[in-house]
């Protein structure tokens, strides 16, 4: 390539940049205009969070469970490991309706008209 080519090559992407340099002007339609106001919507990234961290809730619970099961198959019976899940699970049932009145009972008040 001669140095009059690589000049003109200069020349002519110079000459490309200064015509297209503006690259999301929101007064002008184009797929750069769409893809900076893409960078704003975040509904979709919310729902991937929620997805993963979701995910990653499922794993660690499966985690638990799995060491807990670990840690006593050999003292238990499948059915009993089964009957100790249920009665965990009605043990923070059971926590969990007293904080309901608990919540319940603050919230009755703060509507009390006396």
């Amino acid at each position: 390539m001669s140095d009059s080519q690589a000049l003109d090559t200069i020349n002519s992407w110079q000459q490309w940049f200064r015509e297209n340099r503006v690259v999301a002007e929101l007064d002008e339609p184009g797929g750069s205009k769409d893809s900076r106001e893409n960078l704003h919507d975040t509904t979709k990234s919310i729902a991937s969070l929620n997805e993963a961290m979701t995910a990653e809730a499922f794993n660690k619970a499966k985690e638990h469970f799995a060491d807990t099961m670990a840690e006593w198959w050999n003292e238990l019976t499948g059915p009993q490991l089964y009957k100790a899940f249920y009665a965990a699970a009605m043990e923070q049932l059971q926590y969990q309706e007293k904080e309901l009145k608990k919540a319940q009972s603050i919230v009755d008040m703060l509507h009390y008209k006396g």
